[in-house]
């Protein structure tokens, strides 16, 4: 009977371990610069079908990340399409996920339950597929891409609220709301000795991606056709001014107001780093049961730990790249707002675990001591997140050169590398992306559609 308990306990622990072996390679992977083997597990573990489409949201994001680093525009555009319809899915998978999941959750953690997708996942998802369809030069399908990050970014503000509302619904709806509600007024002398504060984080304003923005106010700024096409440049760029204050944003929108006076140059758009991820935070809570006791549990809750650069800047000759946005206060930002309702959802289920523990217990105490070893094992944070996206995003313009050879310099050990541009001298991006120093940094060109307006 004893065995038979804790092997069960055990197995409920296993089934909700919160960094899997996978994860934990892919990192030590990245880290070491090992670009090749990290693709392909990445594309492994996206568990592609019979179709050829990713079953796994998370891992398919990733490898849509390293193939877009390895250049192959088309592979990584495929990747985030499967990514994409997962992500539309999300609701109904969460939905109808099995019985078994639901109740393993309740008694193990959120690594249970299917993968759901931040917001500014959705964002950089749409802005990786215009970016590999501008490189592709398919023009169409860029517009189309650019189009659906821009609805994205609208709708970010309206998402937040509804997930507040969310988040009160769902204490209202617990079986021991006023137990939980207790709890949770209780938590802050808990969180202040942990030293944990994230009133420290805030969103940009409205949830807006910056970069994002200014990406696409760009796109539209260099290949528009007509005069809605400038007015929506112009329109992103007056917004990713105002949150950012990067002079080369001014610039741009000064252009944008006066399209004609665009003259041939290179934009160097730098997508620095790795952006926060999370870490597991265990602290002890007051837990306030039905019999009126008072109880302190352990609980796993996730929080963030910053992200980091691969370089300070970029060069051109003596010009270096500037800050344009941090995709680190974007993940605080929204982490910031989903805390509570991960703090609300990890207080009901150990209080479920605590006064199931003490029923159980009443019954036979080795009962008890099977849920006691179950709850004390299985208290994971769920630490899940798209690890390959940047820390920061830096910008600058340069003249386009009259040999055509744009030279990037690397600071540290400087290092050169020569970049061949087009001899027809039309305005470009280059878009250069470094995940750490240890890995080359993967470099597109992409052009804009027709010959400079003079």
């Amino acid at each position: 009977m004893r065995r038979l308990l804790i092997t069960c306990a055990c197995a409920i622990v296993l089934a909700g371990c919160a960094t899997s072996e996978s994860t934990k390679n892919y990192k030590l992977e990245l880290q070491a610069g090992n670009i090749p083997a990290a693709t392909e597990r990445a594309v492994k573990e996206s568990d592609l079908n019979k179709e050829g489409k990713p079953e796994d949201l998370l891992w398919s994001l990733e490898a849509g990340t390293m193939l877009r680093y390895n250049t192959l525009s088309e592979r990584s555009t495929a990747m985030l399409d499967g990514a994409e319809d997962l992500m539309k899915d999300d609701d109904t998978r969460n939905a109808v996920a099995s019985g078994g999941q639901q109740v393993a959750a309740v008694l193990t953690n959120d690594n249970m339950l299917p993968y759901s997708p931040n917001v500014y996942d959705t964002v950089m998802l749409n802005t990786y597929k215009a970016l590999n369809f501008w490189q592709m030069g398919d023009h169409d399908n860029a517009r189309i891409e650019w189009n659906r990050t821009d609805d994205r970014q609208r709708r970010a503000a309206e998402h937040f609220e509804s997930e507040i509302a969310k988040q009160k619904d769902e204490v209202a709806s617990s079986d021991n709301s006023d137990l939980v509600n207790r709890s949770l007024s209780s938590s802050g002398a808990a969180f202040d000795k942990a030293g944990v504060d994230v009133e420290q984080w805030a969103p940009y304003a409205g949830y807006i991606n910056p970069a994002s923005l200014y990406l696409h106010g760009l796109y539209f700024l260099l290949n528009g056709e007509n005069k809605a096409d400038f007015d929506k440049s112009k329109s992103s760029l007056e917004r990713a001014f105002a949150l950012t204050q990067n002079a080369q944003v001014k610039a741009d929108l000064a252009s944008a107001r006066k399209p004609g006076k665009i003259k041939p140059a290179v934009w160097v758009v730098f997508e620095n780093g790795m952006a926060a991820s999370k870490r597991e935070l265990r602290i002890d809570l007051p837990l306030f049961l039905v019999t009126g006791a008072l109880n302190y549990t352990g609980i796993a809750l996730p929080m963030l730990q910053d992200g980091v650069p691969a370089y300070d800047h970029i060069a051109i000759g003596r010009q270096q790249s500037q800050h344009l946005a941090s995709m680190d206060t974007i993940i605080q930002g929204e982490f910031k707002t989903r805390f509570n309702a991960i703090l609300v959802r990890e207080i009901i289920r150990a209080t479920a675990k605590t006064v199931m523990q003490k029923q159980l217990n009443d019954q036979n105490p080795w009962l008890g001591l099977a849920a006691a070893i179950a709850q004390a094992a299985s208290t994971q944070a769920d630490l899940r997140s798209w690890l390959t996206l940047p820390h920061d995003f830096q910008l600058m313009q340069v003249p386009y050169p009259g040999n055509n050879i744009l030279t990037l310099t690397l600071p540290g050990p400087e290092t050169e590398i020569e970049i061949p541009l087009p001899e027809e001298k039309r305005s470009l991006v280059v878009y250069v992306r470094a995940l750490n120093t240890t890995a080359p940094p993967s470099i597109q060109i992409l052009p804009s559609k027709a010959a400079i307006r003079s």
